[in-house]
């Protein structure tokens, strides 16, 4: 699955400085604590994965919901049209942001 409307790269340098930000010098960037797309994922409950197709980590999330059903994990992946990164935060003024809290509540309320 690819990206429907992929906003612009941004710049190396901001993609560092960021990277440096989250991840700091001398931390493996493939430890699952990191990076849970490489932990053992087996035994997780089951997991909710909303990703914007805008999103820069659209393809990870994928991978990420790949890599768990594999690992016998019930996995729903909910792709929303057009979202960027962590469009639920905008839920004030953002309607698809408070749908996608409500669709996450929901599913914690079927599943606990």
């Amino acid at each position: 699955m690819k990206r429907v409307f992929p906003p612009p790269p941004p710049h190396d340098p901001y993609l560092e400085e960021l990277a440096a930000a989250y991840v700091p010098a001398g931390i493996n960037w493939k430890d699952p604590l990191v990076a849970p797309l490489y932990a053992d994922l087996e035994g997780l409950p089951p997991t909710l994965v909303q990703v914007g197709s805008a999103e820069t980590l659209l393809d990870d999330a994928v991978r990420f919901a790949e890599a768990a059903g594999a690992a016998d994990v019930s996995i729903t992946l909910e792709v929303w049209p057009h979202m960027i990164h962590a469009w639920p935060l905008w839920n004030a003024r953002l309607e698809p942001g408070r749908r996608a809290l409500m669709q996450a509540g929901e599913f914690i309320r079927r599943r606990w």
